[in-house]
């Protein structure tokens, strides 16, 4: 049996589900009503043409039960090796490894799948569930914990690695038909990446490939579809691919720096956390970055916000990384060399002056 074979933990009402989570037989049915008010959190989040996309947040005890099912069902379930995207594993940011299976071809493309998430069936995931041994009841206790309106959820927990389990049928149709004439496949949740040396192959690709994507229930974003020369920019999944070389997005660095100067100025350090999250992903691209960003921060430790007794105390509480070293109080001698005292304050007024211009342009009260 497959639930055997893969040590998957086995039950087949919601009494054994409520023991084996721990949570109560109540809750857990209600999670599983379809028509259960509360279970998701509707909102929109803008895109880049403009349009929308709708996200379905789950309640606190929902997404319990879907972490459960997700480190507990679906992470001991093998996925495509052509599917990168949001799968556990050790071995580096799979951003980078689906970027550097195209670094070394010349010719690139890439296709997107339209509304991704919202085109799986619940049908398909009762079918997945079906398929790793759970019975009739089981199955269907767990796609309704997992679906929302007969489809799949963009937001859900689990939705990202049950979509590779559903894709695994078309990631291998795409592989085998790739594989043949010397293209590389991968797939990055609904992102499709092409690569090869020869111009035509990858050229003449997009038919058959429109082909099998529908035939597996999908549609492609004929707006998304892109055909990558040499001699353009190439970027795969968001990491820059040229001359064999990945780097992280420069906009994405220029924020990064951004997000540092806003809180050593105003002494908001509440993103920490997103901010050293970026530096991460990025120095797995480019090695040296994480040394580059603290070469940047510490040309703060010379500069006029020193004079601020506050930004220094915030600056030193709240350090991205403990081996900076602390910023220390200057006096405005530091910086002008006049014996003038009018001159020291013009000087400290001026200073006062931009770091309050700065926090009224921020929306920051003064």
């Amino acid at each position: 049996m497959v639930l055997e074979s893969l040590e998957l933990p086995s039950f087949s009402d919601v009494e054994t589900l409520a023991e084996v989570t721990r949570l109560t037989e109540k809750l857990i049915y209600f999670l599983s009503k379809e028509d259960a008010e509360g279970r998701y959190k509707k909102f929109y989040i803008p895109k880049k043409d403009g349009s929308f996309r709708e996200i379905n947040a789950p309640c606190m005890s929902l997404k319990m039960v879907q972490k459960w099912i997700l480190q507990n069902i679906l992470y001991k379930v093998r996925v495509s090796p052509y599917s990168f995207g949001f799968i556990k594993n050790n071995k580096g940011c799979p951003l980078v490894r689906c970027a550097e299976r195209h670094r070394n071809n010349l010719y690139i493309l890439k296709i997107d799948l339209k509304d991704f998430y919202p085109s799986i069936s619940r049908e398909k995931i009762y079918i997945q569930f079906l398929e790793l041994g759970y019975n009739t009841y089981a199955s269907n206790l767990l796609t309704n914990l997992c679906t929302l309106e007969k489809r799949l959820p963009q937001g859900a927990v689990t939705s990202p690695f049950l979509a590779n389990l559903v894709c695994y049928r078309l990631d291998t149709r795409i592989a085998g038909y790739c594989n043949k004439r010397d293209i590389t496949y991968t797939r990055y949740a609904d992102d499709l990446t092409f690569s090869s040396d020869n111009r035509d192959m990858v050229r003449n690709l997009y038919s058959m490939i429109k082909k099998i994507v529908e035939d597996e229930g999908f549609i492609i974003n004929q707006k998304k579809t892109q055909f990558l020369s040499p001699k353009v920019h190439k970027k795969i999944v968001g990491v820059t691919v040229n001359d064999g070389v990945l780097k992280a997005s420069k906009l994405l660095k220029r924020n990064v720096r951004a997000m540092i100067h806003y809180q050593v100025i105003t002494g908001d350090y509440s993103c920490n956390e997103q901010i050293r999250g970026y530096i991460a992903f990025i120095n797995s691209i480019e090695e040296n970055y994480r040394r580059k960003i603290k070469k940047y921060i510490c040309k703060f430790l010379n500069d006029p916000i020193t004079l601020f007794p506050d930004a220094v105390q915030k600056f030193n509480d709240n350090k991205l990384f403990n081996d900076l070293p602390d910023m220390a109080e200057h006096d405005i001698l530091d910086f002008v060399d006049y014996i003038d005292y009018k001159d020291r304050d013009d000087y400290m007024l001026m200073i006062n002056n931009e770091r309050e211009s700065y926090l009224l342009k921020m929306g920051i009260e003064i």
